[in-house]
């Protein structure tokens, strides 16, 4: 990891900031009480991770209580002390409910508050449809991040369709462990295209447990720095992911080029 520095409004120390992360007990599918979840979070610190925005599932099997997740956040909060920085936010699924009450009320659901909001694509859905909710959200000034389009398998089969989205104004957060195969070779390998491409803004963990699905993001930043460069992996490590939970402008955002050499993925698909 590169040298630590610290946020301007905090003077934290910043390690990596972790901008996906189930960490908040009895919500959804990530830790079912505080002892389980406080474990998570000393996996994520071990880790490296010193910021981190606590994302429950907001979708038909897990309704989103906002006061539920301030409650939970604070009380974790007082049990970490200045180890890790807790905000919060949550994994809007895209359904058509959902998306008319965030269009409502976007802060309600965005991260931390801010002008970022981490959506959830259904596993098959229709392109069109979705990318005019992606411009109704935009219109209002929301900037969506697209959660593991990596592992999606629209985008895996139309990777067009995803730069269609980045075009309009959306971000793509790529898993952290999808570069070492933990969702399968497609993953994978659509992973590292998003990264050669510059389609990848940040990297998070997706975390779910302390073990299971555990919140490292080291190995990935080893792989992206190898890959990529350092600059890059500490842009979608820390740069970008603590640009979003200040709710600022990401530093990191490459040009949309088509790339002009074919990668791994697209060779693959050829």
């Amino acid at each position: 990891m590169g040298d630590a520095n610290s946020s301007p409004q905090s003077g934290w120390p910043i390690g990596w900031v972790d901008t996906h992360i189930h960490l908040l007990p009895g919500l959804d599918d990530g830790p079912a009480d505080m002892e389980a979840a406080l474990a998570m979070a000393e996996t994520a610190i071990a880790d490296g991770t010193t910021h981190v925005i606590a994302t429950s599932h907001a979708n038909h099997q897990w309704g989103y209580q906002p006061e539920r997740v301030a409650e939970l956040r604070e009380q974790m909060q007082a049990s970490l002390g200045d180890r890790l920085r807790l905000a919060a936010g949550c994994e809007l699924h895209l359904s058509f409910e959902n998306v008319q009450a965030a269009l409502a009320n976007p802060r309600l659901y965005s991260l931390n508050g801010s002008r970022y909001l981490l959506c959830e694509f259904p596993e098959f859905f229709e392109r069109t449809s979705m990318g005019k909710a992606l411009e109704d959200f935009r219109r209002l000034g929301v900037s969506p991040v697209l959660a593991h389009p990596e592992r999606n398998p629209v985008f895996q089969q139309h990777p067009n369709t995803l730069l269609d989205y980045l075009r309009l104004g959306c971000y793509a957060q790529v898993t952290a462990s999808s570069f070492g195969g933990r969702f399968g070779k497609r993953a994978e390998q659509f992973s590292a295209e998003l990264l050669q491409r510059g389609w990848a803004h940040i990297v998070a963990s997706d975390g779910h447990s302390a073990e299971r699905r555990a919140p490292r993001l080291s190995r990935a930043y080893d792989f992206i720095e190898k890959e990529a460069g350092t600059e890059t992996a500490q842009a979608l490590c820390s740069g970008n992911p603590m640009a979003i939970l200040l709710d600022q402008e990401l530093p990191y955002a490459p040009s949309l080029a088509e790339s002009k050499r074919k990668g791994l993925w697209s060779r693959l698909r050829s």
